[in-house]
């Protein structure tokens, strides 16, 4: 343990960005929420209805669990998202731990802190202390920002004991896999899917009758049993506790046997010798394919999802027509409910596919300050040549969450045989958010010419084209601001016509941005 307080004070400095967004996005989301939903749903009969209609349907009960009380807002903002946030929360705390535990090993900065005067379990001691505090902030916060919605004290204190059970099993399990896994961005994808896989068997405990126990078999199955807005008991919380302490004894005794930068499962090997013809679009595919995988079947998986609900929309909207008229106006005032809320899935996975498109970008950056890019430009690769590859597979990526999103959509709403679009129209719409999509992630490929450092700046597009686009007519933004967004100009509109003025100007901008990434790539170093 020597050394804990050094790495500990290190672990805060890299988190001085990521733990106050980790701590606030829960709190924040329920106010949000909360507030969105007041007018929704104003008086007890609205609430009743809602109890007695969309709470009852089992695609609902596996996503957001079963709805408690409804004698306030603040049981519904929290029904709608808390299952959500806390799945959010339990990412968030996991990726920390990984960045402070595993990602020094697999970048070879552990080998010098180790070198001075620090234990083998200090690393694992600093990760957990800062991924329990963010967690305990986190939960704490909750419980608070709960209170002035119409939640009793009482309840907002097993609200919060609630999230800081789940975060704290996720703590738990995150420092076991990153002892048996060695690359960092696989601990994290791990790390994801079990807490993913625990969410999905805790909704199907939720929603399918004489099945309840399976919700013992997760996690953040035993978190929900708290119950805050029922029985509020703190017995499954203890369970989470127990989890936490079985995980991190298990990693302290892994990490004190092992040898430094390994896990328990080594990665395969490569192919002796490379394959031939070696071309930068290949390297590029063979180095991201892993990581962008996710944001395609998530978009897939996360579309299916609502295809299905296309037959139950009526029963969430209700009798409420200022959730039909939200609906409506996010989907740009479309007089069909169903096709509204196609155009709002496409606008948001739209965003999504930009996200994929910019984190390639991210990806040059690492290779740059890793030394990796170094190989390849030491072959008859130019830097050019490297960013044009980049391009293009990020052009493809996008390409395919959109048409994967759309399929999704189509497929879903097929087998429940719900009065969705023509898979054409849903297609076509999809196509037509790639140059839009393309522009936004432009931005980040003109940023990293000019610098690794300014890729950040493709991250700042991303949000606010979100902000401008397709939440644009939620938080009230003005015409003018929102003729910035490039998903502002050309929306997801399923079933009309794609404007074809402004596609060719975003078209123009997307091609621009990338020819001026290319003039800046040429007169900097490398790094």
């Amino acid at each position: 343990m020597s050394g804990t307080l050094h790495l500990l004070r290190l672990a805060v400095r890299t988190e001085r960005v990521a733990m106050p967004v980790g701590v606030l996005v829960v709190p924040a989301l329920l106010l949000v929420t909360a507030a969105s939903l007041a007018p929704l749903y104003p008086d007890s009969q609205s609430r009743a209805d809602l109890a007695a209609g969309a709470a009852t349907n089992p695609v609902f009960r596996i996503l957001l669990g079963p709805l408690r009380d409804t004698s306030t807002i603040g049981p519904i903002a929290v029904w709608r998202v808390g299952l959500f946030a806390m799945l959010a929360l339990t990412v968030i705390v996991s990726a920390a731990v990984t960045r402070n535990l595993r990602a020094p090993e697999a970048t070879g900065r552990m080998e010098l802190v180790r070198a001075a005067g620090v234990g083998a379990t200090a690393p694992l001691a600093s990760a957990v202390i800062v991924a329990a505090s963010t967690v305990v902030t986190a939960g704490v916060l909750t419980g608070l920002a709960t209170l002035p919605i119409g939640v009793p004290a009482a309840t907002a204190a097993f609200l919060g004991l609630q999230f800081v059970a789940a975060g704290l099993a996720a703590v738990g399990i995150a420092v076991v896999v990153d002892q048996v896994v060695t690359a960092s961005r696989t601990a994290l994808t791990t790390s994801a899917v079990v807490l993913v896989t625990a969410y999905v068997v805790r909704g199907v405990g939720d929603s399918v009758d004489g099945a309840s126990w399976l919700t013992w078999l997760s996690p953040l199955g035993w978190a929900e049993r708290v119950d805050p807005f029922g029985n509020r008991t703190a017995l499954p919380a203890l369970a989470c506790s127990v989890l936490f302490a079985v995980g991190v004894g298990l990693a302290a005794r892994i990490a004190a046997t092992r040898d430094l930068g390994s896990g328990l499962i080594h990665p395969r090997p490569g192919a002796p010798s490379a394959r031939w013809p070696i071309s930068p679009v290949g390297i590029t595919v063979r180095t991201t394919g892993s990581a962008l995988a996710p944001w395609m079947s998530g978009a897939f998986a996360y579309c299916l999802l609502v295809g299905v609900l296309t037959d139950s929309v009526d029963g969430l909207v209700g009798n409420s027509g200022g959730t039909r008229s939200l609906i409506e106006n996010l989907g740009g005032g479309s007089v069909d409910l169903v096709g509204a809320l196609f155009d709002t899935v496409l606008g948001v996975v739209a965003i999504a596919a930009a996200a994929a498109a910019v984190s390639v970008v991210g990806h040059l950056r690492d290779d740059d300050r890793r030394g990796r890019a170094e190989v390849v430009l030491a072959t008859a690769v130019s830097p050019a040549a490297r960013l044009l590859a980049a391009a293009a597979v990020a052009a493809v990526v996008a390409a395919l969450v959109l048409v994967l999103a759309a399929a999704g959509l189509v497929i879903g709403s097929t087998i429940v045989g719900g009065p969705g679009p023509r898979g054409v129209e849903v297609a076509a719409a999809a196509i037509g958010q790639v140059p839009p999509t393309l522009a936004v992630a432009a931005v980040a490929f003109a940023a990293y010419g000019f610098g690794v450092r300014w890729v950040v700046v493709g991250w700042i597009a991303v949000v606010a084209d979100l902000l401008l686009g397709p939440l644009g007519p939620l938080i009230g933004a003005p015409a003018w601001l929102r003729d910035v967004a490039p998903h502002a100009q050309v929306p997801a509109r399923v079933g009309a016509a794609i404007p074809v003025a402004p596609t060719i100007v975003v078209s123009i901008a997307a091609v621009a941005l990338v020819a001026v990434g290319l003039w800046a790539l040429r007169r900097r170093d490398l790094t």
